[in-house]
């Protein structure tokens, strides 16, 4: 009877073995399905980040080396551009035109006139002789003087005395005689201090002025 019991209970401890093997591989089992499950879920989806524009820095101006190893200079701007007023010129001074010969004059009387008479020639004598026949003519008449070498005679007169000038030439039997106003300076190399108060100047040149008789 002894005999008999031994192999049974090697049998159950086999069967309790067996089971014991087939529980823990239906735990791993049920252990690798719950992590296939858990692998198998989607992954969140992640924000998409937002893109932003930042303003963009302009870089500072760079000095580049030239070939002698010095930094080349950075260029000045342009300067702006300024409106350059022009200058007028000043205006030209024309001879005004001769009275006819035949046309009479409204002359002032003489003894209200001053004249100057300058001698721009190398004859000597000639402003004092012209000046003594203006004289004799009752013209109010100033210390002659000496001038620069001119060209010609010419007649100069201040303003509002142009009439007064062309009487003048033609009381000497000159009245085809340029006729200028006075300028400033004064011609001939005078000044207005010897000009004193004349309004009419008789400035000698080298032709029939210089060779009247005396």
């Amino acid at each position: 009877m002894e005999s008999n019991r031994a192999p049974n209970n090697q049998m159950a401890l086999k069967g309790v073995v067996l089971v014991l093997a087939l529980i823990a591989a239906g735990a791993f089992v049920l252990a690798r399905g719950l992590d296939d499950e858990d692998d198998s879920e989607p992954a969140a989806a992640q924000p998409t980040p937002t893109a932003t524009m930042e303003a963009e820095e302009i870089p500072e101006p760079v000095e580049t080396p030239s070939e002698d190893g010095e930094a080349a200079p950075t260029p000045a701007p342009a300067p702006e551009a300024t409106e350059v007023s022009a200058t007028e010129p000043a205006p030209a001074v024309t001879q005004p035109p001769a009275p006819a010969p035949d046309e009479e004059l409204e002359c002032r009387d003489p003894s209200t006139i001053g004249v100057l008479v300058a001698n721009g020639t190398d004859v000597l004598g000639a402003a004092g002789r012209l000046s003594g026949e203006l004289n004799a003519a009752n013209y109010v008449t100033l210390r002659p003087h000496n001038a620069s070498p001119q060209t010609g005679s010419a007649f100069y007169y201040r303003a509002g005395h142009e009439v007064d000038a062309q009487c003048i030439a033609r009381l000497l039997g000159e009245p085809e005689k340029p006729l200028w106003p006075m300028p400033d300076p004064p011609p001939g190399g005078l000044t207005l201090e010897s000009l004193g108060n004349a309004y009419v100047l008789v400035l000698i040149g080298p032709d029939s002025l210089a060779q009247r008789p005396g």
